[in-house]
């Protein structure tokens, strides 16, 4: 099975959960504590705005590395299709050759049966 990463140093459970609320009021009070988990907020709020960023940042950087393999690809393709079409294009105008060449053989062969009867 796949499973997302997940930072283990966040896995908290229940328990862990109750004891860190338990340590925060203590430490802080009842009356300092919306005041801190408005600025809790606004820095988890800073640090997914910045993860955000780099992330869009890689993405754009990587597409700017993609797009002359993409390039490259495209005209690879293209030449690679290009070849393929005259090559089939040769091969019907040998097959069409070879088709006259036969029917002239043909038409020269009961000749030679006549003139050989004779």
């Amino acid at each position: 099975m796949n499973h997302a990463p997940v930072l283990l140093f966040l896995d908290f459970g229940g328990g862990e959960i109750i004891i860190i609320l338990l340590v925060i009021l203590i430490v802080l009070g009842p009356d300092k504590i919306p005041e801190f988990a408005k600025k809790a907020g606004q820095v988890m709020r800073y640090v997914k705005n910045a993860t955000d960023d780099i992330k869009k940042e890689i993405n754009k950087e990587t597409e700017e590395v993609k797009k002359p393999f993409k390039n490259a690809y495209k005209s690879a393709s293209s030449f690679s299709d290009n070849a393929q079409k005259s090559m089939n294009a040769t091969l019907d105008d040998i097959h069409q050759e070879e088709e006259e060449i036969k029917k002239a053989y043909d038409k020269e062969k009961p000749d030679e049966k006549s003139s050989t009867k004779q």
